[in-house]
C-alpha cells in the first residue's frame, strides 16, 4: 500500500502551509526586534533553548529536536509516495517535534523579556506536575507547552503570534499517535477516540498540510535563533542585565570556528550607562506588553487606531491620562530623550505610542506600519527550507 506526501500532494499541502508560514514568520520577526532592543543580553541567553548549566556534551535535548527535523525531512522532500509504515514513521516525527520542548524554551524565556522577567534555566517549570505515589515528576507535554505559549503572546499583546503558536501543531493527530488510538485507512487518517469523544477522519491532504505546518515551524523558529545567534561575531560588550543579576557589562561571543556560544562577564559590580538607564525607563512604561498607547480624558475614542494595530496582530497596553498627567509624561519624554530616535522628533498629533525604541505620535492607524520595519524570512515553498532576507539583523 501506498499514501500521501508524493508530488503534487506535498507541494499541494505546503501551498496550504504557505499563509500561516508567512504570518509566523512576520510575528516573530517583530516578537525578537521587539524583545532584543528591550534585553539584549536576556534574548542573546534564549537563543540556544534548553540549557542546564555545566554538562558534559549529549545532554541537550535540542540535538534529537534537530536530528527529528532532518530525519522528517528526507520523508517530506522524497518524490515517491509513502508506504504505510513510513506514513507512520512520518507522524512519530511529527509528534517529537511537538514535544521538542527544549527547542521552545526559548520562545518563553524570550517573551519573558517583555514582562521583565529574568532569564530562566526551567522557563516552564510551572506546568510541572509532581505526583506523590509513586513519586514522579511529570513535565507538560505540546499541548500544554503550546497553549502556554500562545496564553504568554496574548498577555504580552501579541494576538497574532499567540494565533500563530496555537496552530503550530495539531493536538488530535499528537494525541491520536501517542495512544494509539488511530486507523491508517484508505481514505486518511481515521482518530477513533476510544475513550470518549466523536471519531474523526483527517484526509490525508489535511495531514500533509497539518505537518508542512509543523515542519516549517520548527524551521523558521531554528532559522531566526541561529541567524541572530550568529549577530553576535564578532564579539559585541553590552552594559544590561543578565537574568536576575546587577546590570553589568558582558561579552556575548558566536564563535564560527569552534561552534560554540558564549556570554561572559567579570565586573565585581554594578555598572550602567546612558543607554541602559533610558532602555529601563522605556521597558518600564510598557507595563508588560510589546506597545502601549497614551491619551488624555478628552481625546476621542482611537478605534480606527487600535483596529488598524490588532489587524496586524497587536493589543497595545492602553493607559488614559488626566490632562495635566499627559503633559506630563510628554515633559518627562523630552528631558529623559524617550522620544523614538528612528523619526524625526514628531509634533503632538492623534495618539501617542510607545515600542521598545521609545514614544511616537501617530497622525493617522497607517503610520503605526513604520513600528514595524525590521526583517523578516521570505517564504517560498519551492524550496526545501525558508530563506532569510538580506542583511538579516535581528
Amino acid at each position: 500500500m501506498t499514501i500521501g506526501f508524493a508530488e503534487p500532494l506535498w507541494q499541494d499541502a505546503k501551498m496550504s502551509a504557505q499563509i500561516y508560514l508567512q504570518q509566523l514568520t512576520r510575528q516573530l520577526s517583530y516578537l525578537l526586534a521587539f524583545t532584543r532592543r528591550m534585553n539584549e543580553l536576556d534574548f542573546a541567553a534564549s537563543l540556544g533553548g534548553e540549557f542546564r548549566g555545566m554538562q558534559d556534551a549529549g545532554w541537550s535535548t535540542t540535538i534529537t529536536a534537530h536530528e527529528v527535523f532532518e530525519e522528517i525531512s528526507i520523508y517530506t522532500t522524497r518524490q515517491t509516495p509513502l508506504s504505510k509504515a513510513e506514513f507512520r514513521v512520518v507522524l512519530l516525527l511529527y509528534c517529537q517535534l511537538a514535544e521538542a520542548g527544549g527547542v521552545y524554551e526559548s520562545l518563553k524565556n524570550i517573551m519573558g523579556i517583555v514582562t521583565l522577567k529574568p532569564y530562566l534555566l526551567w522557563p516552564f517549570q510551572d506546568l510541572v506536575r509532581v505526583r506523590q505515589q509513586p513519586r514522579r515528576v511529570i513535565g507538560p507535554n505540546a499541548n500544554a507547552t503550546f497553549r502556554d505559549l500562545a496564553e504568554t503572546a496574548q498577555a504580552i499583546g501579541m494576538q497574532g503570534l499567540a494565533s500563530a503558536l496555537s496552530d503550530a501543531f495539531r493536538d488530535d493527530i499528537r494525541n491520536g499517535i501517542y495512544h494509539a488510538d488511530y486507523v491508517v485507512w484508505d481514505d486518511g487518517l481515521r482518530l477513533r477516540r476510544r475513550n470518549g469523544g466523536y471519531a474523526t477522519r483527517l484526509t490525508f491532504d489535511e495531514v500533509s498540510t497539518a505537518i508542512a505546518k509543523g515542519i516549517g515551524f520548527f524551521d523558521i523558529q531554528k532559522t531566526y535563533m541561529s541567524d541572530a545567534m550568529r549577530s553576535f561575531h564578532p564579539a559585541r560588550t553590552i552594559i544590561g542585565r543578565l537574568s536576575a543579576n546587577f546590570p553589568a557589562p558582558w561579552t556575548v561571543h558566536a564563535d564560527p570556528e569552534r561552534h560554540s556560544f558564549s556570554i561572559s562577564g567579570s565586573s565585581p559590580g554594578p555598572v550602567t550607562s546612558p543607554e541602559f538607564q533610558r532602555q529601563e525607563a522605556i521597558n518600564g512604561q510598557l507595563g508588560g506588553k510589546v506597545l502601549s498607547t497614551f491619551s488624555s480624558h478628552t481625546s476621542e475614542h482611537k478605534a480606527d487606531f487600535f483596529a488598524h494595530m490588532q489587524a496586524l496582530g497587536f493589543v497595545p497596553n492602553e493607559i488614559i491620562l488626566a490632562e495635566d498627567r499627559m503633559n506630563s509624561l510628554l515633559t518627562q519624554i523630552e528631558n529623559d530623550g524617550l522620544w523614538d530616535e528612528r523619526f524625526d522628533k514628531p509634533e503632538q498629533r492623534n495618539l501617542l505610542i510607545l515600542s521598545p525604541w521609545g514614544f511616537r505620535h501617530l497622525a493617522q492607524p497607517a503610520d503605526f506600519d513604520g513600528l514595524l520595519d525590521v526583517p523578516f524570512i521570505e517564504i517560498d515553498v519551492g524550496t526545501d527550507t525558508p530563506e532569510s532576507t538580506e542583511d538579516m539583523q535581528l
